[in-house]
């Protein structure tokens, strides 16, 4: 965690002053999918860390919400329940209308989402996209079951940060040209970065590594120092998405 508030430190300093970068952690920032519990002792270390890294979306999974109720503790502002029916958002940054589509949570981590939550997720992904400039969809759903639906609907996001069981790759048109799909590694293995320039490409217009968009893995290894603030916490080390828009 304390590297990893390293590296978000370098992104917002590279895009200081733009207003355009988007932090979006999680879901499974305090658990592994399918865990029972958090490492013990990690709760209240970990929800202060995530306090001070300030993202703007913080996705919780169900499980994650209950335990740090029962532990007493209050997520950030800035924290989404994920639950049985999408939620959507438009946050606006660098004069773009970023709309942000949250998956509903499948009944067990990685099992096959079911039909209906598919439905509801493309209901409010068209009902979003005339309110925004960019539609991301985030999703706890696992790789198998992300990569299908996008196969099964090329043209109904620009984005979609993943999440849950699977790969952890960076943001890539594949499998349809139209989506770039980031996957995060769970709990901190790496940081995905996501560059998109301005003026947005039109929605008909594939995305092109180094044309229209940059992505990349930033890696917290033992080259880059923590962050003493955080490092103080000693809190496990949790995953995030950041995906600049400048």
């Amino acid at each position: 965690m304390a590297r990893r508030a390293t590296l978000l430190s370098r992104v917002k300093g590279e895009l200081a002053g733009d207003g355009g970068l988007l932090q979006v952690a999680g879901p499974y920032e305090f658990m592994e999918p399918g865990d029972a519990a958090a490492p013990e002792g990690s709760l209240a270390p970990m929800a202060e860390a995530l306090t001070r890294l300030a993202p703007d979306i913080l996705c919780l999974a169900p499980e994650e919400s209950t335990l740090l109720s029962r532990a007493g503790i209050v997520p950030p502002d800035s924290a989404v329940v994920l639950g049985p029916a999408p939620v959507t958002r438009i946050i606006t940054r660098g004069g773009v209308r970023i709309g942000l589509v949250f998956f509903p949570i499948p009944a067990k981590p990685g099992e096959k989402v079911e039909d209906k939550a598919r439905s509801a997720t493309i209901r409010a992904a068209r009902e979003l996209r005339g309110q925004a400039d960019l539609l991301v969809g985030i999703s706890p759903w696992g790789s198998m079951a992300e990569e299908a639906f996008l196969s099964a609907n090329p043209d109904l996001l620009d984005v979609l940060l993943g999440g849950g069981p699977g790969f952890g790759t960076p943001a890539a048109p594949q499998p349809v040209p139209g989506t770039l799909w980031a996957r995060s590694h769970t709990k901190g293995k790496t940081v995905n970065r996501l560059d998109i320039p301005l003026p947005l490409k039109k929605t008909a217009v594939p995305w092109t590594p180094g044309e229209n968009h940059h992505s990349e893995l930033l890696n917290p290894d033992y080259t880059v120092p923590g962050d003493p603030a955080i490092q103080a916490l000693d809190p496990a080390t949790p995953s995030m998405a950041a995906a600049p828009v400048k």
